[in-house]
């Protein structure tokens, strides 16, 4: 069930016979542009990956120890209940808000960049009607649960910000899920809605990439995808995949 593939180049090459552009792989300047532009869906889209283990960071390693040295300092928390937390969710609320702004910051960063490349390739390419789509990629990071991406996506985007971006598609790929109601090893596609006023990339499309991909998945790495759809035929969220949803890690 296990892959190990190149995300960024696998998902570049699914692109091209899915007949989409890939930035990278056509004459031009490309500094800022976003990845991929699909034409026939009028969608530009953006491919970011979180794969770092932030643990690996000696300045994320640094900045999370001065926190806890805080917590402690003020009465927040004790180093006994620090000791038994092993998941975000047993520390307390004031630490938990604040050491999840510092989880986030991968992803904040990510979000911030395909805002811009994606404007940038509108503006650029004279694209103007064209719709954002953010495809995001856990691959790697593990701190942030799914549950979690989806929340904290949720608050980056508050108040319209970064309103390049339309619509999210989160997935994985060669990192594995599981719930506590189906044992299976399992991976990820589930598209996330911008709330308001904002025009969503169509969900026809969204789901024709997903069933495309699903198969192009399987054709490399002979892994079959079960597809499971978290809609209805008419459109309406009947199953929330993320709810519940852990990340497998490799090396426990």
């Amino acid at each position: 069930m296990l892959s190990e593939i190149d995300v960024e180049q696998t998902f570049s090459d699914f692109v091209e016979e899915y007949g989409g552009d890939v930035s990278d792989r056509t004459p031009g300047k490309k500094s800022t542009n976003a990845d991929y532009v699909f034409h026939d869906a009028r969608v530009i889209a953006e491919l970011k990956v979180l794969k770092e283990d932030p643990y690996k960071n000696k300045e994320f390693k640094k900045s999370h120890a001065k926190k806890v040295r805080t917590w402690i300092d003020k009465g927040w928390i004790s180093p006994d209940q620090l000791r038994k937390a092993t998941r975000l969710k047993e520390l307390p609320e004031r630490c938990y808000r604040d050491i999840e702004r510092l989880y986030i910051r991968p992803l904040k960063t990510h979000v911030e960049k395909a805002n811009a490349q994606i404007k940038s390739t509108r503006e650029q390419s004279k694209l103007i009607d064209y719709k954002g789509l953010l495809i995001l990629v856990s691959d790697g990071n593990f701190l942030l649960d799914p549950k979690n991406i989806r929340l904290a996506l949720a608050g980056l985007f508050a108040n319209g910000r970064y309103s390049g971006i339309n619509t999210v598609s989160y997935l994985t790929v060669n990192v594995v899920t599981q719930r506590p109601d189906d044992p299976t090893l399992s991976r990820l596609w589930t598209n996330l809605y911008r709330l308001g006023q904002m025009e969503q990339v169509s969900l026809e499309f969204l789901n024709d990439v997903y069933e495309k991909w699903a198969d192009y998945f399987t054709g490399v790495t002979g892994i079959p995808i079960r597809k499971v759809s978290e809609m209805n035929e008419e459109g309406l969220t009947e199953v929330d995949v993320l709810q519940d949803t852990w990340f497998v890690r490799p090396d426990v």
